[in-house]
């Protein structure tokens, strides 16, 4: 029978060229290089599946067999997919770390949507990161990550800083330590977050939110590891699966009063940025994200040199 020839995801080792599976597709993005230089180029369709022992595995259709594939794969669906190829994923970047390989799609690559078989595999598995082991996976390969808290604080969408034109949200949330966790939703992220219905549901109690998919980022300036979504960021709030109603039973800290803070940044051109005078204490006010490279890197030095005149015409000892 053809399920006897599939290999369980288990015993799948990298370097197999024609490998053939039995799972379900329990997640679907389109990983794409965030970079606004590549003006949001998608890099490939990628995905997890999920089989009957539990074990899950990325998979990645490349650029070039977009149109072969893309509508041949619906999340939610079983699939026999045969002829893929494990490759090794030690050299890449923002991927899950489930299996030392991951399944790629080749020209021939084969899939059979399933109609029945695969009924009792999960819709969804999560591989929960603890918050003491985010600073060990913030390495520039960036691993995709799932994390699961209680949130606690729920910022506004807004811009990055003054003479940015990215837009984020940064939220917080709080595990059963009561420990507490920032996670940054860039883009579309941070827009769709459903910002009105987490506010209402905690006035009846905790809201548990599932972050899948994020990348940890240690903050150069504060030494504090943030969370930040990626293009396979999946935000799942309250979702109706055993270990999120175990989560809400094992919370025992008062719940958090959430409130809703409305946007700060007031955006300025780079002219007017690198124009203005700023005294020290605005300085000292400033975000980390001023005074990081790229964009606001110009900005950053005219702070410094306007910073120096306006100490020197008030006589302030530079050291």
């Amino acid at each position: 029978s053809p399920m006897e020839s599939t290999t369980k995801l288990k015993d799948i080792t990298v370097g197999q060229q024609n490998c053939k599976v039995f799972a379900r597709v329990i997640r679907l993005w389109d990983a794409i290089n965030t970079n606004p230089r590549y003006g949001n180029a998608l890099i490939s369709i990628d995905g997890i599946l999920l089989d009957e022992d539990g074990c899950m595995a990325q998979i990645s259709v490349p650029k070039k067999f977009e149109k072969q594939f893309c509508g041949l794969l619906s999340q939610g669906s079983a699939y026999i997919i045969s002829n893929v190829a494990a490759i090794d994923i030690r050299s890449k970047s923002y991927v899950y770390r489930h299996q030392n390989y991951m399944l790629q799609f080749k020209q021939d690559t084969k899939v059979d949507l399933l109609h029945s078989r695969g009924a009792d595999i999960p819709t969804l598995s999560l591989d929960f990161c603890p918050f003491y082991q985010l600073p060990q996976k913030a390495i520039d390969s960036k691993p995709l990550l799932d994390v699961i808290g209680v949130i606690c604080d729920v910022g506004p969408y807004d811009y990055a800083s003054q003479t940015s034109q990215h837009k984020f949200r940064k939220t917080k949330i709080r595990n059963l330590e009561e420990q507490t966790q920032e996670l940054v939703l860039w883009g579309q992220h941070g827009e769709s977050f459903d910002e009105e219905t987490v506010l209402k549901k905690s006035q009846e109690g905790i809201v548990i939110a599932i972050f899948a998919g994020v990348t940890a980022t240690l903050q150069r300036f504060t030494g504090m590891i943030q969370g930040s979504s990626s293009s396979a960021t999946q935000i799942y709030l309250d979702l109706d699966i055993p270990k999120v109603q175990k989560y809400r039973t094992s919370y025992q800290w008062k719940c958090p009063t959430l409130q809703k803070h409305l946007p700060q940044v007031k955006q300025v051109s780079p002219l007017e940025a690198a124009c203005k005078l700023y005294t020290i204490e605005e300085i000292s006010n400033l975000p980390a994200s001023s005074f990081q490279g790229g964009a606001t890197f110009s900005t950053t030095k005219h702070v410094a040199a306007n910073f120096q005149f306006h100490a020197q015409c008030t006589n302030f000892p530079l050291h």
